[in-house]
């Protein structure tokens, strides 16, 4: 769907996965352009993603942010009537053109979580957005006294009309007024409310600005067995090893790798043990210690 661009980001540690990203949307017939917002990438590397045609590599700025916080500024710079937002680590199993706008150019195609998906992350709540969180929002945007929503919605995946540039805009300009400088990760616990930085401040947006569109009702990513977005959500991620809730996409993740092969794709190299094929048994065996490593490592930084 041409009127309508995919947008991604990424260091060099990520590269794997913009590239089986965009590989996974070629595979499946997925024709929209595609923006990378690529930070220190070699001129190898866009060499590489410039053979799926139709990807536009931008240079992002040098920054001492986190590169979640990229996100507005990165989807701004689509020139269709659509932008569409995705996170690298994930791919489309299946062809998802037909699912990734809104049903009404006046939404945010965007998953909101449930109560229960919510208080994984708020564990002290009753599953909805905690009162001190909402007070916090409330007066940092100081707009709408009501919120809009009593859940937060996950920005791995958001799809909206350029008509909502400025809402955009919105969202990088409040970023760089409530979050710390510094880049702690993700998760920045340095300021309670704003916790899951990117995410955190696009929900007061939603929740209390006055000109946010309205959150879809459904969220069709997830819907159609033949048509996913999978998200790998929590490292590691699969091109350093496979832990015991990705595992099950092995297969699905690795056929793109032998698509890309069969249609004459160059790959990067050299192919990681864990995106090898031949090695899915012994990966299925190490789900566990690899994950344990991954905590460990985590721990000790």
């Amino acid at each position: 769907m041409n009127n309508n661009t995919v947008v991604t980001a990424s260091n060099m540690n990520y590269f794997w996965g913009v590239f089986l990203l965009i590989g996974s949307m070629r595979g499946n017939n997925m024709s929209e352009p595609v923006i990378v917002y690529a930070t220190n990438y070699t001129d190898d590397a866009k060499r590489l993603l410039a053979q799926f045609g139709n990807v536009t590599i931008i240079d992002a700025p040098a920054s001492t942010r986190s590169l979640t916080v990229q996100k507005p500024e990165a989807m701004i710079l689509a020139e269709t009537d659509y932008v569409t937002w995705v996170d690298c680590d994930g791919f489309f199993n299946g062809n998802c053109s037909h699912l990734l706008l809104p049903d009404s150019p006046e939404q945010i195609h965007i998953r909101q979580r449930t109560k229960t998906d919510n208080q994984k992350v708020y564990p002290c709540s009753d599953g909805t957005i905690p009162q001190n969180v909402l007070e916090t929002w409330r007066n940092d945007i100081g707009e709408r006294e009501e919120p809009r929503l009593d859940t937060c919605c996950s920005t791995c995946f958001i799809s909206l009309s350029m008509h909502y540039r400025d809402f955009l805009n919105c969202w990088r300009v409040q970023m760089l007024k409530v979050l710390p400088d510094g880049d702690v990760g993700v998760v920045d616990r340095r300021v309670k409310a704003y916790f899951q930085t990117d995410e955190s401040v696009l929900n007061s947006l939603l929740c209390f600005a006055e000109n946010a569109p309205a959150v879809a009702p459904s969220f069709h990513m997830n819907k159609e067995p033949s048509a996913l977005y999978i998200h790998f959500v929590a490292h590691p991620k699969p091109w350093r090893g496979w832990g015991p809730h990705t595992f099950r996409h092995f297969d699905a993740y690795t056929q793109i790798i032998d698509k890309l092969q069969r249609q004459g794709y160059e790959m990067p190299a050299p192919l990681p043990f864990s995106l090898q094929k031949k090695n899915k048994n012994l990966c299925n065996i190490l789900r566990y210690p690899t994950l344990l490593h991954r905590k460990l490592s985590s721990l000790l930084k």
